[in-house]
């Protein structure tokens, strides 16, 4: 718990880019499937919801059920889920005020990497 407090104020504080925690939160194995898929999301970029249904199957209703079931939102990071015609739907924190707090947070930390030429860590965290 320790860690990953430690690594959730680094990604508040733009210092993190990944987080490198062994995961091994409780899903159906489709549910496992589209929590895999967001980890692989890459920090700062979306995915639209049926880019997740080519990944891991199903629906984009499912996927979005899936997302909302994810018992540690941020860790695995379903509020870079969006919709094809918008930003979609969020159930972490306060909805879609927190969704666009958490991409307006990454969005930032990306455009200043570039503009400071500087490279993100690349950790990963994986569900185990």
């Amino acid at each position: 718990m320790r860690r990953a407090r430690e690594q959730l104020d680094a990604y508040f504080d733009s210092a993190l880019t990944a987080f490198d925690l062994p995961l091994a939160p409780v899903g159906s194995p489709y549910r496992q499937r589209v929590w895999r898929a967001l980890l692989a999301i890459p920090y700062g970029a979306t995915r639209s919801y049926l880019d997740i249904t080519r990944l891991a199957g199903g629906s984009p209703r499912s996927v979005g059920g899936a997302n909302g079931a994810n018992p540690i939102p941020i860790i695995i990071p379903c509020h870079r889920v969006v919709a094809t015609n918008g930003i979609g739907g969020y159930s972490g924190g306060d909805g879609l005020p927190t969704k666009r707090a958490l991409l307006a947070l990454e969005t930032l930390r990306v455009e200043n990497s570039m503009r400071d030429g500087a490279h993100g860590d690349h950790k990963q965290a994986t569900l185990i």
